[in-house]
């Protein structure tokens, strides 16, 4: 944080991740420069972070241990609805009104122990482990919490350095508390007519929004939505002294309509907090080509609460968002991006990734996006530089695929799967559970399913679905039967000081009952057994893999099962294998593989034959009449470097791809959106 003059200083308190630059507010400043106006940003993440341990911090970020994250922690809540980070500054905001810690850890004790799973666990070895490690953090924690009203008196006096005249709070995932401890405090000492505080982000949306405006009448305004479009007008509004705090206090922002109007975001302030610290040469970068979610503007997924404000979907210009990518990496000297989009641009597939491919970037990034993607489409994507995705998979049953309303089946899933892990890019995908309508059924064929499946990349977790504000299930909860619907139970501690109506309007996790609800642990059992299963199989190198090479015969190596099996198979076996690398039915294949058959067509029943072999030595699954191969061809990655060195020689022919490779904005363009 800089001790110069400065008219705007935004803040990014506990408990945000702190391994990358917070986008929202680097992009603010940015806007902020173009009309001459000086800001910085004070990233109180950081700074705690290094002074009580990452360990610490890690624990109260996600507040689930990091030993638990895996497979074990299948009946945990997920995360983020503890509130855990949340309850540490509650002293500090509420002083003798805030609620009782022991009684909120007493309660927490039973969910952050693990619990046993699988057959093989040493009878509640692991769970005393965790209630030692549990046993330890609630005590670090509660001291933390005795310590934070002199942490935020102190931040206070650091923060009203260099005199600004408007601070910004972002508020996303467990960030309210202390920034409102801090607001508060920050009120005491300045009068509203030297300062201006306001708040934004993802928990400021809508009625959660009002709520806190109407609740926290320090805090001189609260801006729902994009706040890149109502900033300026703020902030102009202070500095020229236009006769005291404008109205309204709640603020909605309307939707950015033209993405590449905003500026590349400015992450001098993050780099700086970090100069020092090891996570220096880790840190990566942040950015969005799109906001908003295509396939949600058709089928809103039933348990997703993102996109509060809207659903419709924006993205950048192609070219704009190669120029950008380009020039944070050469800034800042790091070349890994984590996007923000909720999903991405298929347009960008032919545009973007070639653009990335025939310059040779080192640039690589995470995405998340749908896992119905073509192949050609992945190896695209791959070669440009997508290292690492998160396809939505939450389930490997096509009937709660429909119960989500995702538009996928499961061999679509399980197709992608296979494809991440020949093409040797990481998939991040877990199973849920706990829909209304699903039956005991589907996770009984899951189980079976698995031990096929434990060569491929295994989920890095099961969970139960939560209720989130603006999802469907929160809007139209009578249409799933479900009922009582009602404000997780830890916004009760947190806010105790608050009516219960109002702990409710500031809630976005939610608690609820179900018509008929049967408890999962009682037909989740084997599922989550042959999850353990397969993660420790993959973990070992457990591979369903073609092999081929000069003068030497085909065979499929499969070491699913504990034993290593070599088969021999025919040319014939190959073709029919390769054609069931992507989803296809019978007689399609045989069509194919006689297409480019020499002499007699292969005779349907000798198919057949093939075939049933495959099916009941689980190299092949079917889904009704359709068929996919589970076999690997670890040969496939090549195409991934004959694509790039092709590209780079100028001897790609992209139209024959159907792609174009995106080109710079021209200078106006590029001028607008720079700073």
């Amino acid at each position: 944080m800089s001790g110069d003059s400065v008219q705007v200083r935004f803040v990014v308190a506990p408990f945000l991740p702190e391994h990358q630059p917070a986008l929202g507010v680097s992009t603010l400043i940015g806007v902020l420069k173009r009309s001459g106006i000086s800001s910085d940003v004070s990233y109180l993440n950081v700074q705690f972070m290094r002074q009580i341990g990452w360990e610490l911090y890690y624990y109260l970020s996600y507040a689930t241990p990091p030993e638990i994250l895996a497979g074990e922690m299948a009946f945990l809540p997920a995360s983020p609805d503890l509130l855990l980070g949340e309850m540490v500054f509650a002293p500090a905001l509420w002083g003798d009104a805030a609620s009782n810690w022991e009684e909120y850890a007493d309660r927490l004790t039973p969910l952050l122990e693990v619990k046993q799973h699988t057959s093989g666990a040493t009878a509640g070895g692991a769970r005393r482990e965790q209630a030692l490690h549990w046993g330890r953090a609630r005590e670090l924690i509660r001291a933390l919490r005795e310590d934070s009203p002199r942490i935020v008196k102190q931040w206070a006096q650091e923060i009203l350095k260099g005199n600004p005249r408007v601070i910004g709070f972002t508020s996303t995932f467990q960030q309210s508390v202390a920034s409102l401890a801090l607001a508060k405090e920050l009120r005491r000492l300045r009068p509203r007519e030297e300062l201006t505080l306001i708040m934004g982000g993802a928990n400021c949306e809508a009625d959660m929004g009002k709520a806190l405006s109407d609740n926290f009448p320090f805090m001189d305004h609260v801006v729902s939505g994009e706040g890149e479009g109502v900033i300026l007008e703020l902030v102009k509004s202070v500095l020229e002294g236009k006769g005291g705090r404008p109205q309204p206090r709640y603020v909605a922002a309307p939707q950015i309509e033209d993405m590449d109007s905003l500026p590349m975001p400015d992450f001098d302030h993050y780099f700086a907090a970090i100069k020092d610290m090891p996570m220096a040469k880790r840190a990566n970068l942040t950015a969005e080509s799109s906001r908003g979610c295509w396939w949600g503007a058709k089928a809103h997924c039933t348990f997703c609460g993102l996109n509060g404000s809207g659903l419709a979907y924006r993205s950048k210009d192609a070219g704009r968002f190669v120029q950008e990518l380009r020039t944070l990496a050469g800034r800042y000297g790091f070349n890994f991006f984590m996007m923000a989009d909720n999903i991405l641009d298929l347009k960008y597939i032919k545009s973007v990734f070639p653009a990335l491919i025939e310059q040779g970037d080192e640039i690589t990034m995470f995405y998340e996006t749908k896992s119905n993607l073509r192949k050609e489409q992945l190896e695209l994507m791959v070669a440009g530089g997508v290292t690492e995705l998160q396809p939505g998979i939450e389930s490997l049953s096509t009937p709660i695929l429909e119960l989500m309303d995702k538009g996928t089946t499961r061999l679509q899933n399980i197709q992608l799967i296979k494809w991440c892990e020949e093409f040797d890019i990481n998939v991040n995908w877990n199973i849920l559970f706990g829909f209304p309508g699903e039956t005991p059924q589907e996770y009984e064929e899951m189980a079976q399913l698995m031990p096929s499946l434990v060569h491929l990349p295994p989920p890095g977790g099961c969970g139960r679905i939560r209720m989130d504000r603006f999802a469907p299930y929160w809007k139209t909860p009578e249409k799933y039967k479900l009922k009582n619907v009602r404000q997780k139970w830890a916004y009760d501690y947190v806010y105790a000081a608050l009516p219960a109506e109002e702990r409710r309007r500031i809630a976005y996790y939610f608690d609820y009952d179900l018509d008929g609800d049967i408890d999962p642990s009682v037909y989740l059992q084997d599922t989550l057994k042959r999850t353990e299963e397969w993660r420790d199989g993959y973990s070992r190198g457990v591979t369903l893999e073609l092999k081929t090479g000069t003068g030497v015969a085909a065979y499929v190596l499969d070491t699913r099962g504990g034993v290593s099996r070599e088969t021999v198979v025919t040319p014939e076996e190959v073709q029919v294998l390769k054609a069931l690398d992507s989803i296809q039915s019978p007689r399609a294949v045989l069509s194919k593989v006689n297409e480019t058959r020499e002499g007699a067509p292969l005779p349907e029943a000798d198919f057949d034959a093939m075939l049933a072999r495959f099916l009941e030595r689980q190299w092949v699954i079917r889904e009704g009449a359709r068929h996919l191969s589970l076999v690997l061809d670890r040969t496939e990655r090549q195409r991934i470097i004959d694509l790039k060195m092709a590209a780079q020689l100028g001897k790609l022919d992209w139209a024959r791809l159907g792609a174009t490779p995106a080109t710079s904005p021209g200078p106006a363009r590029a001028a607008a959106s720079s700073h």
